[in-house]
């Protein structure tokens, strides 16, 4: 029986990207049984025709939509997944452009090594400062094996049932660090965290073929010096009990 996949994108200020992207989930060698777009309204500084994009576009017919007026943030995709139909889900930041055998090479993975895949992946040096293993699994390393830990970002595909262990404790912070709060909370149940093999000669595997696009003005992690908000997660979750896969 054929994998049945919701995906839930989200957009906000890169509505120029929507519709490829949208049509790289379309194209996947594993489909989708749907697509819900979560549309945070946007800044008023952006104009109507870049609001436009978010609600027309090609393949829109294909897209289910929730369009708010109000910017709710980045948490909501992951309370929504648990709402879905699909027996997994796959949420997807603005700036992530999947290879079409990315769901094929998650679908390898999620249940027979019970992980959570992503498309980017850190792992922690160090219990008192912010220090991170460089380069960072997925399209960075560009891993040849799956690769095990801390956290995924970008693109999360995991079983559907497991969105209801988000909150099985407040996040330290509603308006960053969902990524590690949500593989915080899998642990507690088993639940690891991988990047699906990124092999540098395949990037119909990988989870976001064009990386660069997470590195932009807009995005969350580079608009101002996130560097104490993203400590005060981590140690929030280490003094609960996550554990570092190398500590």
């Amino acid at each position: 029986m054929k994998p049945v996949i919701s995906v839930i994108l989200t957009a906000w200020m890169r509505p120029q990207y929507l519709e490829e992207q949208v049509e790289r989930v379309l194209n996947q060698t594993v489909p989708p049984h749907e697509i819900i777009l979560w549309y945070n309204a946007p800044p008023k500084k952006m104009g109507w025709i870049e609001r436009k994009q978010l609600v027309s576009f090609k393949n829109e017919q294909r897209v289910k939509k929730i369009i708010c007026d109000y910017n709710f943030g980045i948490i909501p995709r992951f309370t929504l997944a648990s709402c879905l139909e699909g027996e997994y889900v796959c949420i997807f930041d603005d700036d992530t452009m999947p290879g079409e055998r990315w769901f094929e090479n998650c679908l390898q993975y999620v249940d027979a090594e019970k992980t959570l895949c992503g498309t980017i992946g850190l792992r922690y040096l160090s219990r008192t400062e912010l220090k991170t293993e460089k380069p960072r699994m997925g399209w960075e390393g560009m891993n040849e094996q799956i690769a095990f830990v801390d956290l995924v970002g970008h693109s999360w595909f995991f079983r559907r049932e497991w969105a209801r262990f988000f909150w099985d404790e407040e996040p330290a912070l509603r308006s960053f660090g969902e990524d590690i709060h949500f593989c915080a909370m899998l642990q507690r149940h088993g639940i690891r965290a991988a990047c699906p093999p990124h092999p540098a000669g395949d990037r119909s595997l990988w989870g976001s073929v064009k990386p660069e696009r997470g590195v932009d003005r807009v995005a969350i992690s580079c608009s101002e010096d996130r560097s104490a908000d993203y400590w005060k997660v981590v140690k929030a979750e280490m003094d609960r009990g996550y554990k570092p896969v190398l500590l």
